[in-house]
């Protein structure tokens, strides 16, 4: 043993194996989760979560309260792993050339993320947490628009409003999916009708 060893007992102290498979298995659920919601299972099961994961059910519950503390701290990681899809971008050009850029970017990343929107959507209604973190994802989204088109601060109320609504997961879902709308004409759609709220 080094002199170092003698006078620092810890610098040669094994990790806790516990701990370190403690650690492991909360990852595996949140990536476990993560997983499902992205195949669509747009509400997982405790079950179902153990179960890709390779835990217990039990094991669930010894590292979250309930499903909602997962589903809490998967969006975190979720907003932080997809943000890149909707952030950066050339920002200059004329007012109808950054729409145009502002929805392509938009509806390219609700188009990747699309089961993660759903699910958020689908749990809102009965847990705060989801509904709280929804809203706040929508605002995020809202900044990054008004960020590309800045004139949008100078509409009307209204005129803001039906910007946001326009640019929106829920108008491109409706579009898309609903009425089976082509990407192109998704993003030609929407482009012009937010421009036509400009004088």
């Amino acid at each position: 043993m080094t002199q170092s060893e003698e006078t620092n007992p810890v610098a040669h102290e094994k990790p806790d194996g516990r701990l370190l498979r403690s650690e492991r298995s909360r990852q595996l659920i949140i990536e476990a989760i993560i997983e499902l919601v992205d195949e669509g299972f747009l509400i997982p099961t405790a079950q179902q979560v153990a179960e890709r994961a390779g835990v217990g059910i039990r094991s669930v519950f010894r590292h979250f309260d309930d499903m909602d503390s997962i589903f809490e701290t998967a969006n975190s990681i979720i907003f932080e792993s997809v943000k890149p899809l909707f952030v950066g971008g050339d920002r200059s050009g004329t007012l109808e050339v950054r729409i145009l850029h502002a929805t392509e970017q938009l509806t390219t990343g609700y188009a990747s993320t699309r089961n993660f929107f759903l699910s958020g959507k689908v749990r809102m209604w009965n847990t705060l947490i989801v509904q709280k973190n929804y809203h706040l994802n929508q605002r995020r989204l809202q900044k990054e628009l008004e960020d590309w088109i800045p004139e949008i601060l100078e509409l009307t109320e209204q005129g803001k409003q039906s910007a946001y609504a326009l640019a929106s997961f829920d108008y491109w879902h409706k579009l898309s999916d609903l009425q089976d709308v082509s990407k192109k004409d998704c993003i030609d759609i929407i482009s012009k009708q937010i421009s036509q709220l400009f004088p």
